[in-house]
């Protein structure tokens, strides 16, 4: 018998990743512009602005007055003109194929484990959900890797208007689907976002920790409580939760 009946999962780092790193990608589309720059200091800069703007316009712009789209070219702009180069011209298209291009599947690698666990849990009766800090992107992501015909629902944050760990985006779930909390599971890969965002509306949680780092980390959660990768899930199903 079923311990649980829906299980949740994040998407990025979870089921899929970017294909190549941020500053790569970045690199290589500017190249079909003839714009040559470095990939490593590149991606530096990313990420420093990333966490700049998340702060800033939390959620990709959705409560800021901006499309997503505007959100990204905001830091590919300020990427590129911190590694030395401000076309403005240029830094539009390069932005625009970016973000076009990170809709399709040749931008992502699906985890190897990932199509054949979701097959087992559709035929077992689990229904399947994605909640995930994403933009409107996320919906043809997953069509095109081929995904999105396992999950009864898929929520993006920028939908939802919150996002992890916001308790808020869970108990959309659970409201929608009128199930108990205890009946649900969610796996992500970040610890407070969706180890501790679950857990707080009562959900049970695990974190896919695929190279083991975070269990090391992390006395305060149960051994038992982290997956390896998601094949692991196909006992979990069955068995009490603690």
């Amino acid at each position: 018998m079923l311990r649980l009946k829906v299980l949740t999962f994040d998407v990025n780092n979870t089921l899929i990743k970017v294909r190549n790193s941020v500053g790569q990608q970045y690199a290589q589309v500017a190249s079909h512009f003839a714009v040559k720059v470095n990939a490593d200091e590149l991606g530096k800069a990313y990420r420093v602005l990333y966490k700049e703007q998340n702060k800033k316009r939390p959620n990709f712009g959705a409560e800021s007055g901006i499309t997503s789209e505007q959100w990204w070219g905001e830091i590919v702009h300020k990427s590129f003109q911190q590694v030395g180069y401000t076309e403005e011209n240029t830094l539009a298209k390069i932005s625009a194929k970016l973000y076009e291009d990170y809709k399709h599947a040749s931008s992502w690698h699906v985890f190897p484990e990932v199509k054949e666990i979701l097959k087992f849990l559709n035929k077992n009766g689990v229904c399947l959900g994605v909640i995930s800090n994403m933009d409107e992107r996320l919906i043809p992501i997953l069509q095109e890797t081929d995904l999105a015909q396992h999950f009864a629902f898929i929520l993006p944050s920028i939908q939802a208007k919150c996002h992890k760990p916001d308790p808020k985006i869970f108990q959309q779930v659970l409201d929608r689907l009128r199930i108990p909390a205890a009946d649900c599971a969610h796996i992500g890969d970040n610890i407070e976002k969706d180890y501790y965002g679950a857990k707080g509306v009562g959900m049970n949680a695990f974190v896919i920790d695929r190279d083991k780092t975070l269990r090391q980390q992390h006395d305060d959660i149960p051994k038992e409580q982290f997956l390896q990768d998601l094949t692991e899930l196909e006992t979990k199903i069955f068995q009490e939760i603690k």
